[in-house]
């Protein structure tokens, strides 16, 4: 079973506080609907379990996320693919940020997703109103939460740096006048 969503919801944030929000799985993970654990394998590579129902079936899948095409702080695609017992599940999406003015982004996206396996084929009529309203929620729901959240941490901002951080401090030179 195929589907297709899109959205553009607009965040009371600038570009620079939504990007880390919208990279960092952590926080994701907090607005996703069924999301149990996330567990970081690299800046890219996540490992997800997240529970899903439709009418009397429920199912926990385990899904492998990728983020791809990361072009900070505009865009990126991401895959993901999962299982769960007689289901799988396969999503790739696209979201683009674009700046409004300087405390407005807005954040556009669009995904297909196929669903095969028990879940498809025994809750195929529920199946897309649910998906629809629990992505309508998710997105609603995210973007306030971006605007709640104000700056990210320190570390999550970007900031210019030397090429080279040396891992303990210089030691003082010893021709240099005292």
């Amino acid at each position: 079973m195929r589907m297709s969503f899109s959205g553009a919801p607009e965040v009371e944030a600038p570009i620079s506080h939504v990007w880390p929000r919208v990279v960092d799985p952590h926080f994701v993970a907090r607005h996703g609907p069924g999301v149990e654990s996330v567990e970081v394998l690299d800046p890219h590579h996540f490992k997800v379990i997240c529970g899903f129902g439709v009418g009397s079936i429920k199912l926990r899948f385990g899904l492998d996320v990728e983020l791809a095409d990361v072009n900070p702080p505009n865009y990126f695609t991401i895959k993901v693919r999962g299982k769960a017992p007689g289901s799988a599940v396969e999503v790739t999406a696209e979201l683009s940020l674009e700046m409004l003015d300087a405390i407005r982004t807005r954040m556009s996206w669009k995904a297909v997703s196929d669903i095969s396996g028990t879940v498809a084929s025994v809750g195929a009529r529920l199946m897309e109103g649910t998906a629809r309203k629990l992505t309508e929620q998710f997105w609603i729901k995210f973007a306030a939460s971006i605007s709640e959240a104000g700056p990210p941490p320190e570390a999550a901002l970007p900031t210019p740096a030397d090429p080279v951080s040396p891992a303990t401090p210089p030691a003082s030179d010893p021709t240099a006048p005292a």
